[in-house]
């Protein structure tokens, strides 16, 4: 009578004769995983009898594509070899424990063929040539981009240069003059305020207004002077009159405007506005560059 078994890995059940398991201690290999266990430890409970083998037969004539038919396929050659279908390739040692799952379950070591184990990857990298002559091109090719990068921290700074160092700029001067720009003073209206504004009718003239102011420069550097934006307003804050004064327009004639507005100083802003006072009840004062 035939006996049922099933692999331990994929759950493949196919069937032993008492031959095959008196072989090689009971030892098989599953033909579906190639696993090989003992077959003796993982028996069914339900053996096979004369009918369902004949039922497995004509299963087998017909073809048939039934999970059973799969699982329970008997081949004869199998049965009549001297050596069971699932015997594993390798002979096994007489005495053997019958716990073999821990040495079955792990994978062998992959076989690295030889001409694989002897490849170096430094072997296939083209040695660098070093030559003098490259070493001063390298060398050449550094030093001008280190320069070409200098040059452009002075183009891009040159304002505040000749601000902080006033040696510097007749240089930065005769620099610009090759490349078409200026060395104008810094424009930084954060170190600038305007206070004291005050607007007064003309005691001499009708219809002119007197705006005064004072310009004050809390930085350490000389400052461009700014313009001077004044809005005259109605009696409904509305702008009655807005008008834009330039530095010569506020400034006193003695006031050298291209040397700018030194630091830590402060300078009166006076100008004269025409008018009709009438409508001017209020103004507002702001400074822009």
């Amino acid at each position: 009578m035939s006996l049922i078994t099933a692999c331990p890995a994929c759950q493949t059940q196919f069937e032993v004769t008492d031959e095959q398991l008196q072989a090689y201690a009971g030892k098989v290999r599953c033909g579906e995983c190639d696993h090989v266990f003992d077959a003796r430890s993982h028996l069914l409970d339900a053996p096979v009898s004369a009918s369902t083998e004949a039922t497995l037969a004509e299963a087998n004539t017909t073809e048939a594509t039934s999970d059973a038919a799969v699982y329970f396929k008997v081949s004869a050659e199998a049965a009549n070899a001297d050596v069971p279908a699932a015997v594993p390739d390798l002979p096994l040692p007489d005495m053997v424990s019958p716990d073999f799952s821990a040495d079955t379950d792990t994978d062998p070591e992959p076989l690295i063929p030889a001409f694989l184990r002897d490849v170096s990857l430094a072997d296939e990298r083209p040695a660098v040539i070093e030559t003098p002559a490259s070493q001063r091109l390298f060398i050449g090719l550094s030093g001008l981009l280190a320069l070409l990068i200098v040059w452009q921290w002075i183009y891009f700074t040159r304002t505040s240069l000749a601000a902080n160092y006033p040696p510097a700029k007749p240089l930065l001067q005769a620099m610009c003059q090759s490349l078409h720009c200026e060395v104008s003073l810094p424009r930084d209206l954060a170190q600038l305020t305007i206070d004291d504004a005050d607007i007064q009718e003309h005691k001499e003239r009708q219809g002119v207004l007197i705006f005064s102011s004072v310009l004050m420069n809390h930085g350490t550097v000389a400052q461009a002077y700014p313009k001077v934006e004044l809005t005259l307003t109605n009696m409904a804050d509305e702008p009655v009159l807005r008008k834009i004064l330039e530095p010569a327009a506020y400034l006193p004639a003695s006031v050298k405007v291209a040397e700018g507005l030194p630091p830590q100083q402060e300078q009166a802003v006076k100008a004269l506005l025409g008018v009709d006072e009438k409508l001017v009840t209020g103004f507002r004062v702001a400074i822009a560059y």
